[in-house]
């Protein structure tokens, strides 16, 4: 599996465990009241500035996992004869991104705008229905978690089963 795929899984894992820590907040006794707009809204923003700073945290512990695991096999396979510097060699193409990987990243970003757009309509749809704010909230804060993970399966499956034109 490539460093992209195992990276794209610590973000899935990282951005599942935002949606179910949210959930667990908003079936909680101490999530705002139903009419309680801006609460809700400021809970929705707190969240998101959580997922970012996790996400971030999340790739820089895995970036530096993956450069000792690479130093820790290389050292056993050759030694210490180089200096680090086939470790070096290797995490450097692994962190490298090419047409490929880039290619891949943009088709997989199409996925996530289609459940982003998706969440919009659907938050729309049911303002128009008469459905109180809060679900609308709710829907849109969703749908756009749900699709960062959709976008990280996406392009999981791009790479690891190859891109059809």
């Amino acid at each position: 599996m490539s460093f992209k795929s195992k990276s794209n899984i610590a973000s899935i894992l990282a951005g599942a465990a935002l949606i179910v820590a949210y959930i667990i907040y908003a079936m909680g006794t101490n999530a705002p009241a139903t009419e309680d707009i801006k609460a809700w809204a400021v809970a929705i923003l707190i969240f998101i500035g959580i997922g970012v700073g996790v996400q971030i945290v999340v790739q820089i512990v895995f970036r530096i996992a993956l450069s000792i695991g690479v130093a820790i096999k290389e050292e056993a396979k050759h030694g210490n004869k180089d200096g680090g510097k086939t470790a070096e060699r290797i995490i450097e193409s692994e962190m490298t991104e090419d047409e490929w990987t880039k290619n891949i990243d943009l088709r997989a970003s199409r996925v996530g705008s289609a459940f982003m757009g998706l969440g919009v309509c659907a938050a729309l749809i049911a303002l128009a229905a008469g459905v109180e704010t809060v679900v609308a909230l709710h829907l849109l804060f969703g749908l756009t978690a749900f699709a960062a993970v959709a976008e990280g399966f996406a392009s999981i499956i791009m790479s690891e089963r190859g891109m059809k034109k």
